[in-house]
């Protein structure tokens, strides 16, 4: 065996006591098919078994506004005009900080340090055109339609405008 091998006990005399189970589709007690002898008998008695409480009604997410982008995090879910977006983990994150703050400009440093973790001396973060190379990405699955929403700001960064921009 290995050096870094790590070897676990092995109690069988647990194993031996763990409780069984009826089977699951066993015949009625009364049935002419089994003989007295045969008849499998219940692990437990009826009183012993815990009661479960009813599990709560599944409460079904909010259907997305028609417009827009939506985002779920709960669902890890981002919809856009109604219809789901498959984005990678970063992708997401990105559009959710967009969207937790519209309106307001963000340098890619401040992304990679918001998003990714990582601070500006940090010599392991990530060249400031990844941001870039991962909006273009944002940008093409939020459609022709909505990918004006992240705006370039020259020399700055990106900035998300939301659908209520629109009306104003």
């Amino acid at each position: 065996m290995p050096p870094q091998t790590t070897l676990l006990p092995y109690r069988a005399s647990r194993l031996a006591a763990a409780p069984t189970r009826p089977p699951l589709a066993a015949p009625p007690l009364g049935s002419p098919s089994l003989a007295p002898a045969t008849r499998p008998r219940a692990a437990f008695p009826a009183q012993a078994l815990p009661r479960v409480a009813a599990a709560p009604a599944r409460q079904v997410a909010q259907t997305p506004p028609g417009r827009g982008v939506w985002i779920d995090r709960t669902a890890w879910l981002a919809t856009v005009d109604g219809r789901p977006l498959d984005l990678t983990y970063l992708e997401f994150e990105v559009l959710d900080f967009f969207v937790r703050h519209p309106g307001t400009a963000h340098s890619r440093q401040g992304l990679l340090t918001s998003v990714w973790g990582h601070r500006a001396d940090d010599e392991s973060a990530p060249d400031l055109r990844t941001v870039d190379v991962l909006v273009t990405r944002l940008r093409r699955k939020l459609g022709p339609d909505n990918r004006y929403r992240i705006e370039t700001i020259r020399r700055v960064g990106y900035r998300y405008r939301p659908l209520d921009a629109d009306a104003s």
